[in-house]
Parts: structure tokens; sequence; C-alpha cells
């Protein structure tokens, strides 16, 4: 497996950012990511506004870097989502492709996730849970 980065973004329903950083701070402390993987939050850019400060957390970048870590990324991301029962959907962005994770299912969310990273990804099967971006 090459080097895979997956950005993470909700769209809507997040309140200041804090399902993001939920999320982020998940990720960061799961050890079976630790040694496979990078995870960072990352800011937007700032508004272009006069006195505008920084921009606000917008995407959770993790960068995979073994074959393993793709699986236990939806396990850790479906963990995520079944302790928080009311998270919005979440968008995973990878090579120019977006799936949409509706699910708290690990297998689901593993299949979504691997659909980013294939060459033809037309359709992964799961029921409206993924679109191109």
């Amino acid at each position: 497996m090459e080097q895979v980065e997956i950005g993470f973004r909700f769209d809507e329903g997040d309140d200041e950012g804090e399902a993001l950083r939920s999320l982020y701070r998940h990720l960061y402390r799961d050890d079976s990511l630790e040694r496979t993987s990078t995870v960072e939050l990352r800011e937007a850019p700032p508004l272009p506004l006069e006195g505008a400060m920084g921009g606000v957390w917008d995407t959770v970048n993790i960068v995979l870097t073994h074959a393993t870590a793709l699986s236990s990324l939806a396990v850790s991301v479906a963990a995520w989502r079944q302790s928080r029962p009311s998270t919005p959907p979440l968008n995973a962005q990878s090579n120019g492709t977006t799936v949409t994770v509706r699910t708290d299912d690990p297998e689901a969310v593993r299949r979504l996730l691997e659909a980013l990273n294939t060459a033809d990804n037309t359709d992964s099967g799961d029921s409206g849970d993924s679109s191109e971006g």
C-alpha cells in the first residue's frame, strides 16, 4: 500500500467545530493508529476580511503509512460515531473523491474508506453512503 492521505470534515451540524475536534482527539489517541499514521487538525484559511484573525478548524487530516492502518482507521471512526449518536454525516476525501460516512458499522466504514483509494469508485455499494466530489 502506498501512503494514503484522507481528510475528514463536516459540512453541516458541527457547532463551532466541536465534532471535528472530538474526532481529532479520538483518532490522535487511538493506539492502533499510533505507529501507522499521522493525524493533524488543519485550519481553514482566514476569511479575507479586514482584521480577520486565523481561520477555524476545518479538517482532520490523516496519513496512513501501512496496509492495516485503513482497517484500524475504519474501526476507530465507527467507534467514535457510536459514541456520538447525534453526529452529522462525516465527509472523507482523498485523491479528489469524497465519500460520506453516515454509519457506525466498522465494515461499512472500511468499504467506504477503501472506495477512496480504488481506481474505479463509481459505486461503493453502500446504499447512498458515498458520493463523488
